[in-house]
């Protein structure tokens, strides 16, 4: 923007700064949890302010708007709004409830009719510019557009090119217009196979035409921006909206639902070569392998996707610990990073992700009795001074009373602002396109099914490393105090490089199957989740970690001082990128002992893993190996995994020239974005992650 929009933009945020649900929120806040909301705020602990800005995507069912249109949806709710004005309670206690559903019910007609409205005025447009137009080619393509967006989403889509302008604009109003959210949660290649079967074997359409079409949709996903607050752009610096296609996986039988579009979604992102329209591919035993191979294909170009996810481990964790009926469960899709939702399901609610939290600023608060190393400053819980810690466990008990201390504050700012986003953030428009809300008269907004309400964590690797740094090197074999510890820590090792070394080569580090360290970081991950899991949401349901981090690594990275693993303070040093991905350099022994560590951590949340590879290992013969590669992964019963393919001289060069490289697309951590567009701290942190190579 040049001057005059800057001082717009400003005027327009003034307007709506005492108007909106975040000075709602903190109007009800007293002023000892006010500083918990922002991640600066509380000295890069947590950050509790997703209430300013919706990021979380309800998975909407689309493949009902695609069957019977808004039309049969408006259809449902007026049938179900007949029925209550039928049948009017007498009981006072009664008589609100009903007319919440009225009102409700109201809402949900009037949204779907706008959304129908909406499609309507690209048709008369796409209509008028037909008349103008004198080329016959381009009037036929208005007129279909036209006589499409006449149709869709209103009726039931009639062919491919109908099902994928109805999802469209499904996207549009439930992520641009009702609110502003990120994501794209469907199995895109199951909603639209059967269109596009039928258009095949009817002789409507080509395979090359269907690739085109997607490619047209990949490319206007690409135009979409948003403005957000600035912890959205820490969680995803290189500007993004997480717009996560999910394809592959198993049908409600268990048997693979892989199919021609799974092919089509892959091949078209190859030809485009886009940022944001993010594939995840679950991988399953029974996956076809020509969809395994394709997938590589498409990582060798160096997008970043799609990036796998295990369902033999993840469906077993949705029936484990939320309770889901298995022919459910199998639907599951990725809605943006790594988390989870089933579509047509309230599994999401509009705030879902109530802060983030640093796990490493809390193990640092545990070594300084709840203050931070940088400014003395008390953040945290006052822990024992840890010159009387005897043990490796009395620094996880510290660490643990840091993380409930925390917890607690940002889910009681959460569960204030989810009362408030209850009465002032109904979502009418996404509600009456979830299953229940209709036939109860509710909004999403106001109760759950399979709720997965979770906590963004990041960096327990650092943790492991340095625990494991402490067990072996303090209180084992005794070659370091606590005393000289703690010391190097506060000085971020100036005059102490001796130590560090020892802190960082002695010590055994995560990512080289090595059990000693392996078993604590399960440790750490497991046990931060029980401490989590102590709290409940709204509906009494334990609270979840996520590792939905995305590029939040970085931040909180940069917010902790030094650490027992060696790592110094924020500006000089990055964190582990990813959850369970090995800090930077420290693994040695390949690819296949980092996923073998991994494996170890059998996982209670979502786990986000990233690799580095050259190119050439995905190609030529070493294409059977990378798919194999895979399978093992899988078969290890790891959650997630990514890639980060590139050639080292390529982004140094980028690097330098950055003018020159504006398309060059890396993978980041949970999306990918343009390497340019990254801070050159974040940029010098992918090149450096280590470079797997095979044998």
């Amino acid at each position: 923007m040049d001057e005059e929009g800057h001082r717009e933009f400003g005027e327009i945020a003034d307007y709506w700064r005492n108007r909106c649900i975040d000075s709602r929120v903190r109007a009800l806040l007293p002023d000892q949890l006010q500083q918990w909301i922002t991640y600066r705020g509380s000295g890069g602990v947590v950050s509790a302010d997703e209430f300013q800005m919706d990021r979380a995507w309800p998975p909407v069912d689309y493949q009902k708007v695609l069957h019977i249109g808004l039309d049969g949806i408006i259809g449902q709710a007026e049938e179900r709004l007949n029925q209550l004005r039928v049948d009017i309670p007498i009981a006072g206690t009664e008589v609100g409830d009903w007319r919440e559903q009225v009102h409700f019910l109201d809402a949900a007609i009037i949204s779907c009719r706008a959304g129908v409205a909406f499609a309507h005025r690209f048709a008369k447009l796409a209509k008028e510019m037909a008349g103008k137009e004198q080329d016959a080619t381009r009037k036929m393509e208005l007129l279909e557009m036209a006589e499409n967006c006449g149709r869709v989403p209103q009726y039931p889509a009639a062919n491919l090119h109908q099902a994928l302008q109805s999802w469209w604009f499904i996207y549009l109003v439930c992520g641009m217009i009702e609110s502003a959210r990120h994501g794209s949660p469907c199995r895109f290649d199951q909603l639209m196979f059967p269109f596009y079967r039928r258009d095949k074997d009817e002789g409507r359409l080509t395979r090359e035409e269907a690739q085109e079409l997607v490619e047209f949709l990949w490319v206007k996903i690409e135009e979409t921006g948003q403005i957000a607050i600035p912890s959205f752009h820490v969680l995803g610096s290189g500007v993004t909206l997480y717009q996560t296609f999910t394809l592959g996986g198993v049908d409600k039988d268990g048997q693979d639902a892989s199919n021609e579009i799974s092919l089509i979604m892959i091949d078209a992102s190859m030809a485009l070569h886009t940022c944001q329209t993010n594939l995840a591919l679950r991988y399953h035993p029974k996956i076809s392998h020509e969809l395994v191979l394709k997938a590589v294909d498409c990582i060798k170009t160096g997008v970043g996707y799609p990036a796998m996810f295990n369902d033999s481990a993840i469906i077993d964790w949705w029936l484990a610990n939320r309770g889901v009926p298995l022919e459910i469960a199998r639907d599951y899709c990725i809605p943006a990073c790594v988390a989870l939702a089933i579509p047509g399901k309230n599994t999401m609610n509009r705030i879902a992700n109530a802060c983030s939290i640093s796990l490493t600023k809390c193990l640092e608060l545990a070594l300084n009795e709840g203050r931070d190393f940088r400014f003395n400053k008390q953040w945290g819980y006052p822990t024992p001074d840890p010159l009387t810690f005897t043990s490796v466990d009395d620094v996880m008990e510290a660490y643990l009373k840091q993380i409930n201390f925390a917890v607690d504050k940002v889910v009681r700012i959460n569960n204030v602002a989810y009362e408030v986003y209850r009465q002032y953030g109904q979502a009418p428009f996404a509600s009456a396109l979830l299953d229940g809300c209709i036939e109860t008269g509710r909004d999403a907004t106001g109760w759950t099914e399979y709720p997965y309400h979770h906590i963004l964590s990041g960096t327990p690797v650092n943790v492991a490393d340095s625990m494991a740094a402490m067990k072996k090197l303090v209180f084992e074999d005794k070659v370091i105090s606590m005393e000289e510890l703690l010391n190097a820590l506060r000085s971020n090792f100036e005059g102490k490089e001796g130590l560090r070394q020892r802190l960082l080569n002695e010590a055994p580090k995560f990512g080289n199957d090595d059990d000693y360290v392996d078993l604590i970081m399960r440790e750490v991950v497991h046990s931060t989740q029980k401490e989590v899991a102590k709290f409940t949401d709204l509906w009494g349901q334990p609270w979840t970690l996520d590792s939905s981090i995305a590029g939040g690594y970085y931040a909180l990275g940069r917010a902790t001082w030094a650490l027992p693993d060696g790592k110094r303070e924020g500006r000089i040093d990055a964190c582990a990128d990813g959850t369970i991905s090995p800090a930077i350099g420290r693994d040695k022994r390949g690819p296949t002992a980092v996923i073998r560590s991994m494996s170890k951590v059998d996982p209670p949340y979502s786990m986000l893993g990233n690799q580095k590879f050259m190119p050439q290992l995905l190609e030529g013969e070493n294409k059977a190996t990378f798919a194999a590669y895979l399978k093992t992964w899988a078969d290890l019963g790891n959650w997630h995994i990514q890639f980060n393919v590139m050639d080292k001289d390529t982004v140094l060069a980028a690097q330098r020239n950055p003018e020159k490289y504006v398309n060059l697309i890396v993978r980041v951590a949970g999306y990918s974005a343009y390497f340019i567009d990254l801070p050159r701290g974040m940029q010098d942190q992918i090149i450096d992650r280590t470079d797997q190579t095979f044998g």
